[in-house]
């Protein structure tokens, strides 16, 4: 049975992390989860519900665009539940004695990520206000909730009729009957394998066709905050998962709502394949040969919409598997972060990169017929951003050819990586990667470094996200060029540019927390 929000109200760490929260108290947030854990003995995916539950009326909005001096300003408020879902994919990547740091780094950040509505209008304080160059006072008033918890509903009889209303409620932009509709399948265990590939779904095909010239963008973002709803129900238990729902699922119809580009995909398959390729999941067996791979991500760097869609669907009529496109095009996908030198760039990689991975995650493990439409959206993100920022000629050969790490331990080189990473030098993490990677060392350790040094940022749960990300690819993925993948993580977090005071949670981390 799916535990109510009232239920968990009862627990007496749900009213602490809720002041804690709402007086905007980083450490405080964090000492009460850490107590949770530490002093209590309550196992993480516990403390983890009833944070999500404290969390979850303070991080909606009403839209995903404001309009200001008469241009779209965008907003995107899911960081607290993406950082959330990778801190538990990335705590088995890190030592024993580090596994509780990415989920303190996540909860730390919980109170600066309130109200991102008002944030952006200078009204209420946080990140998103500071990163604007806003000011706010500490304000004697409390975050707006965009988006009241509902009661479950049920319109259907059977579990496909229901889960048939909830995608058009989605889709519809219905906010309260799909959050209501999405709690009555969530409670019925035999409904919530269904529901987990349609949510995901949902997310995956929710996706703007470009970014180029575009100031209010989705940028992937409902693929990223579906698989969290998901992968976060999964780790605390479904029946534990309120929280986690009422984080998440609300926003997933809220609006601006993309589906035109997915329109047009399901118009080529249906003139290219007499079944609109619906069995090629079962008939494609065939994986590319690694100068196929090369062409292809080439197509993904230089050619253009058409040239890409025409190469995939030429793929599929020869035989191509469904996840050796996939994992072509997450190689595209680290094209764009490997070919980038500059700081405020490295978003348009960073998306398609971590959209592409949500992908390939849900092709991995799903049975959709539809997942051949899925590689058409991931293509054309990779493709679009490369176009948007022309990153069309690789860079990184001269920044590899100028290191010499020649006599150097395995051991040297990681302390040689982390430095680099965290002094923000870009060609200079990128080299040492490399050099690691080539001398045939432990890859796990190399992991664990990363891994590390990434939970070390706070305020932006991607630097976390673009590591996981990385590491299910690389073990996944089938191409002779994996090796990419890992060194974009290391390039992406060199490069991407950091919030003032985004080293505090770790210092606390070191001075006290990891003593227990």
């Amino acid at each position: 049975m799916l535990q109510t929000q009232q239920a968990v109200r009862q627990d007496a760490a749900f009213q602490e992390l809720t002041t804690a929260i709402l007086e905007r108290d980083q450490a405080r947030t964090a000492d009460t989860f850490f107590r949770m854990v530490k002093k209590e003995g309550r196992s993480i995916p516990e403390a983890v519900s009833v944070v999500m539950e404290a969390e979850a009326p303070f991080v909606q909005v009403p839209n995903h665009i404001n309009v200001k001096d008469g241009q779209l300003v965008l907003i995107n408020n899911d960081h607290t539940i993406l950082g959330m879902r990778t801190s538990a994919a990335l705590m088995p990547y890190l030592s024993k004695e580090n596994q509780l740091l990415p989920f303190l780094q996540s909860i730390w950040y919980i109170p600066a990520g309130l109200d991102i509505w008002n944030q952006l209008l200078g009204k209420y304080p946080g990140r998103y206000a500071t990163m604007k160059g806003m000011n706010v006072p500490p304000p004697d008033y409390g975050p707006v909730v965009w988006n009241q918890d509902q009661a479950p509903l049920r319109e259907g009889n059977t579990i496909d009729e229901r889960l048939q209303a909830h995608m058009l409620a989605t889709m519809g932009g219905e906010v309260e009957r799909s959050y209501g509709m999405f709690l009555d399948l969530a409670a019925d265990p035999e409904a919530r394998d269904k529901l987990r590939d349609q949510i995901n779904f949902l997310g995956l095909i929710d996706i703007q066709d470009t970014i180029a010239g575009r100031k209010a963008r989705n940028t992937g973002h409902k693929a990223l905050r579906a698989r969290a709803i998901t992968g976060l129900a999964d780790y605390v238990g479904w029946d534990n998962a309120h929280g986690v729902f009422y984080t998440g699922v609300p926003d997933m119809a809220v609006g601006p709502l993309y589906y035109s580009f997915y329109d047009s995909v399901c118009v080529i398959l249906a003139e290219a394949f007499p079944d609109g390729g619906k069995s090629l999941r079962e008939d494609n067996k065939t994986p590319l040969t690694p100068v196929e791979v090369d062409a292809f991500v080439e197509v993904l760097m230089c050619g253009d919409g058409q040239q890409v869609s025409d190469q995939i669907v030429a793929h599929l009529k020869n035989g191509i598997s469904i996840r050796s496109l996939g994992d072509a095009i997450q190689i595209g996908a680290a094209e764009l972060i490997l070919r980038n030198t500059v700081p405020r760039k490295f978003t348009d990689g960073q998306h398609p990169y971590d959209y592409c991975n949500t992908a390939n995650h849900w092709i991995r493990g799903g049975t959709s017929p539809y997942q051949h439409r899925v590689l058409f959206l991931m293509a054309n993100f990779v493709n679009d951003s490369s176009r948007a920022n022309k990153w069309t000629t690789s860079v990184i050969g001269d920044e590899i050819k100028g290191f010499d790490g020649a006599g150097r331990s395995p051991a040297a080189l990681l302390k040689q990586l982390d430095e680099s990473i965290m002094s923000f030098d870009i060609a200079g993490s990128t080299a040492t990667a490399h050099a690691y990677l080539q001398s045939g060392a432990d890859r796990r350790a190399y992991m664990e470094t990363v891994a590390l040094t990434a939970c070390k940022f706070q305020d932006d749960p991607h630097n976390q996200k673009i590591t996981h990300s990385s590491y299910e690819e690389y073990e996944n993925n089938s191409t002779h060029s994996k090796d990419n993948l890992l060194i974009a993580a290391v390039r992406q977090l060199a490069g991407w540019p950091k919030m003032p005071g985004e080293r505090d949670c770790y210092a606390r981390f070191v001075s006290d927390w990891s003593k227990h």
